[in-house]
């Protein structure tokens, strides 16, 4: 097997276990609009050896191509010259990266495919996700008023994120957000929504305590006692997290049973319902869902791309 299949195989296995999902499907998302497809004659017969007569194989300028062999070499310009212009015209993403300056978004897809061929995606694997990632309209609002937030408000990049405490990928995002705030400490904000999942019998409960210890300005704190308790979540846990603390317990319990704290939780879970989501962590940065693996490198890239780096 081709050294860059292995490591195709290894990052799916991953994004295949690196989310937890609900016992059903509770919206039925719609299908993408398909790309526009690019006019006959701006392909060309694809020759034996998987490449095209007419593909234009010189590298695009700022894309870095050194840890792709030739083998790699070949699957990139084949998929750069084939797929369209992410900005939707009637061209190449390589003729769009080195002719349509004002397309900065083609400059980040190519990058990104010289990523997915490098990791040993296929070509058609590639086109999917160029799809979800650059061709999917984005979310125009995602519903931040009283969620927590940490990061600079003034933040050209707002990510969303809906978890559910039960949930480990959910806990392992939380380090990658903190690192995401502490490397982008002027561009970035976090907003933490819930999406308790069905299947996990405490993480609503927990939910709720959170939002009640919120509403005593203690949400963070709490947060972390949750997170460091999560694969043994049980309301005595949670009432222990919020005596140390420092809440007040009367008023939080109080708090935990009123209809106000449950109906912000639903609220949330609602509009996750409402964006299709049907599994945690869900994150959205600028109102795209990111959809590649939950790893530090891929969030900088989709990061970088909003601050047009």
């Amino acid at each position: 097997m081709h050294p860059s299949r292995t490591r195709r195989w290894l990052i799916t296995a991953v994004a295949l276990v690196a989310a937890c999902a609900g016992i059903r499907t509770l919206v039925q998302t719609q299908p993408a609009e398909a790309s526009p497809a690019l006019p006959p004659d701006a392909y060309a017969l694809a020759d034996k050896s998987g490449s095209s007569s007419g593909d234009d194989t010189s590298p695009p300028p700022g894309i870095d191509l050194s840890k792709l062999d030739d083998f790699e070499k070949k699957v990139f310009f084949r998929v750069v010259n084939r797929e369209p212009s992410a900005c939707g015209k009637g061209h190449s993403l390589i003729y769009s990266v080195k002719h349509d300056s004002a397309c900065r978004g083609s400059f980040y897809a190519v990058r990104y495919v010289a990523h997915l061929v490098d990791s040993g995606f296929t070509d058609s694997e590639i086109g999917e996700k160029l799809e979800k990632r650059f061709r999917t309209p984005r979310h125009p609002r995602i519903d931040v008023s009283g969620a927590p937030m940490k990061g600079n408000a003034s933040g050209r990049v707002t990510v969303a994120e809906f978890v559910d405490y039960e949930c480990p990928h959910c806990k392992h995002a939380q380090v990658l957000m903190r690192q995401l705030v502490e490397e982008y400490p002027s561009d970035v904000k976090v907003y933490f929504k819930h999406f308790p999942l069905s299947s996990h019998p405490t993480a609503r409960l927990a939910a709720e305590g959170a939002v009640a210890a919120h509403k005593q300005g203690k949400f963070w704190p709490f947060n972390e006692k949750v997170w460091a308790n999560s694969d043994s979540l049980t309301p005595a846990v949670l009432e222990k997290a919020a005596k140390e603390v420092g809440l007040d317990v009367a008023r939080w319990r109080t708090d935990l049973e009123s209809e106000a704290i449950k109906g912000r939780v639903q609220a949330d879970k609602t509009e996750g319902n409402d964006l299709g989501i049907n599994a945690t962590p869900s994150i959205y940065i600028n109102g795209r869902k990111y959809e590649d693996p939950l790893e530090i490198a891929s969030l900088r890239d989709w990061v970088d791309e909003e601050l047009g780096r």
